[in-house]
């Protein structure tokens, strides 16, 4: 009887104790919270209490704060109070409260690193200089600078360039609605002028079948460039897009993006895409109907109906060349 009354006990004890480490931890992220509030320069904080589930967060919104060196103090204040309450190691979100557009993302070990100058220099520039909203992003080996730019994204290129600010794990990211520019490293002169012969060119109202929103990546050893296809009869059957009735059209758009992207002077992987009309007025599905790579040949079965796109893009790739 003993026996059955221990086994009747224990997973009350088990549940109390799931119970006292979950109030545990929303007392300490409480507690960095209100500590947080005191600092002058913290406008809002949040802390989230860490889980299974959820990872250790703090975001803050700041104010007065205008130089890298104010930030570094605020973000070293920060960690003492993380610090003292013992809270685990996490990421912190900070954005100014007069642009909370703009978030520059780290985690708990930034602070100790050697990279505080130079990263929180940029942010600034960044930020001051380029009209789009900023997303900026540091972790050991990955920089991600995210402009979501919207109609200014030709000029937050151009700013990006002038800026001149990047290294080998860093990756630029500009969008505007459909489009996307990604340029690792460096935004260079070059970056600007592909980025605007491309813009200029693929959706131009004068092609027959244009691509108004692509998605283009400059990478260190290649260039990539999606292309979303539209007729003027869209969408259009998977089974009916062939080259005997669309490639007239195609051929005119797939010869002003290769001029576009000639002044990179990499090598180019293209990607055509195009929203296929479905069965029964389903949602469009996404049909890369035809795919090149510079200096492969066509992967034999990757379009499953044969029509015949890839050799078609690999023969006008090399007729202009």
């Amino acid at each position: 009887m003993a026996h059955a009354s221990a086994l009747l006990v224990l997973p009350v004890l088990l549940v109390a104790s799931l119970l006292a480490g979950c109030t545990a931890a929303l007392d300490q992220a409480h507690s960095v919270q209100t500590k947080l509030g005191r600092i002058d320069q913290i406008a809002d904080a949040t802390v989230s209490t860490p889980s299974h589930e959820r990872a250790a967060a703090i975001t803050i919104s700041y104010t007065g704060v205008t130089t890298a060196r104010e930030l570094a103090r605020l973000l070293d204040d920060v960690a003492r109070v993380a610090d003292d309450e013992q809270y685990p190691a996490y990421r912190l979100d900070l954005a100014p409260a007069d642009s909370p557009g703009d978030t520059l993302v780290v985690d708990s070990t930034f602070i100790d690193s050697d990279v505080v100058s130079a990263v929180l220099t940029t942010w600034f520039r960044v930020t001051a200089s380029l009209l789009g909203d900023v997303t900026y992003s540091y972790q050991p080996g990955n920089e991600s600078i995210a402009v979501d730019a919207g109609a200014a994204v030709a000029h937050d290129v151009s700013e990006a360039s002038r800026i001149g600010y990047g290294f080998r794990d860093t990756t630029w990211t500009f969008t505007n609605a459909g489009t996307v520019f990604v340029a690792s490293g460096r935004v260079s002169p070059t970056d600007v002028l592909l980025f605007s012969g491309v813009q200029r060119s693929v959706s131009s109202a004068a092609l027959p079948a244009p691509a108004p929103t692509w998605r283009l990546e400059r990478r260190t050893d290649h260039l990539l460039l999606d292309l979303d296809v539209t007729f003027a009869s869209e969408p259009v059957a998977a089974a009916r897009l062939t080259i005997e009735r669309y490639g007239d059209d195609v051929q005119r758009l797939v010869v002003a993006a290769l001029g576009a992207v000639r002044v990179a002077g990499l090598p180019v992987w293209l990607r055509l895409h195009h929203r296929a009309d479905t069965a029964g007025g389903g949602t469009p599905q996404d049909d890369v109907f035809g795919y090149w790579v510079a200096g492969h040949n066509p992967v034999r079965g990757r379009d499953p109906m044969l029509r015949g796109w890839d050799r078609w893009l690999a023969a006008l790739a090399r007729a202009t060349r």
